[in-house]
């Protein structure tokens, strides 16, 4: 019983290995761009960015939450881009930015913005992007 409850644990352990150093979009996988931070009880700025190797074609792009949901769609051309995500407090509302810059390209950002009421306390802020091909 305790051989396969380790086993079961080296497997997840390996599994979150893949999922952490993913940075390509495949037909299949939807890409995350998240943080944890504490929010509440002043005006802050805080901001996450990774790159990522995009192919060409049309993506769900959306806010991360427990129920992520698409809210824009975006056509990209392939290549690397850098995507960062920003929580701004403010006095009332949070406001998550998210933007995708092709690495080298001197055109403006793709980039999607929303604002939302958060309790305070531990947050997690970002996006995803999900192949629709």
């Amino acid at each position: 019983m305790l051989t396969r409850k380790i086993a079961a644990a080296a497997v997840a352990v390996a599994a979150a290995g893949v999922l952490a150093t993913a940075t390509s979009a495949s037909a299949t996988a939807t890409l995350y761009n998240t943080a944890t931070t504490t929010v509440g009880g002043g005006l802050s700025h805080k901001c996450t960015s990774r790159t990522v190797d995009l192919a060409a074609g049309s993506y769900g792009w959306g806010f991360y939450s427990a129920t992520p949901y698409v809210s824009s769609t975006v056509k990209l051309a392939a290549g690397s881009y850098t995507w960062t995500d920003c929580l701004t407090e403010s006095v009332d509302y949070y406001y998550v930015d998210s933007s995708l810059q092709l690495n080298g390209s001197s055109s403006a950002p793709a980039t999607l913005h929303a604002s939302r009421w958060i309790a305070g306390g531990l947050y997690t802020y970002g996006s995803f992007l999900k192949p629709n091909f």
